[in-house]
């Protein structure tokens, strides 16, 4: 009688340890398994934005800035490169397209979060007046100076190292923007 008492109770305490073990590894295991979740996105229209300007969007918890650029503002030149820490975006946090001068797909815009990489504070965007008006010159952080150049590129002599990190994202069409990803 003492022997099958003896095997139900290892039978049971067995059966608890299994179960708190898998209790314990769900959280892992979950994370390693790809999801099948439908591809999610956010659209954002920027038909109404001109040279210049900027449309912040919030996404999975961060701020994202939008800013519609004059392609010539993009710093490709030699003697502008020499300035920038990081110029051809090797060591930054982007997609694949991203890679280059322009750091986007099409160069009329340009979309990073909008947090220095250095301290995680919100960028500010510098602004030169001319007499035509404001013209988009870049970002800046206030807590600790860093300087960012139109593409996101950090510039040299700031404290951070990296320049801003870029989101997933395409064109839907020729005003309309969707973030993908994470």
């Amino acid at each position: 009688m003492s022997l099958t008492r003896r095997k139900l109770l290892l039978n049971i305490v067995s059966g608890f340890s299994v179960v708190g073990l898998i209790a314990l590894f769900f959280p892992f295991l979950k994370g390693i398994v790809p999801t099948l979740k439908k591809k999610e996105g956010k659209e954002i229209d920027v038909s109404a934005l001109r040279d210049g300007e900027a449309k912040t969007v919030r996404w999975k918890g961060k701020n994202v800035l939008i800013v519609k650029r004059n392609p010539d503002s993009i710093s490709k030149h030699s003697g502008q490169l020499k300035r920038l820490i990081d110029p051809f975006s090797r060591n930054s946090s982007q997609p694949e397209f991203a890679r280059g001068h322009g750091r986007s797909d099409r160069d009329s815009y340009l979309v990073v979060y909008s947090f220095c990489t250095l301290l995680s504070c919100e960028l500010k965007r510098l602004q030169i007046e001319t007499e035509n008006g404001d013209v988009f010159a870049g970002f800046f952080c206030p807590c600790d100076g860093s300087r960012y150049d139109t593409s996101g590129r950090v510039i040299a002599g700031s404290a951070a190292k990296y320049n801003l990190s870029i989101p997933n994202y395409e064109h839907v069409a020729e005003s309309r923007i969707r973030l993908t990803g994470v």
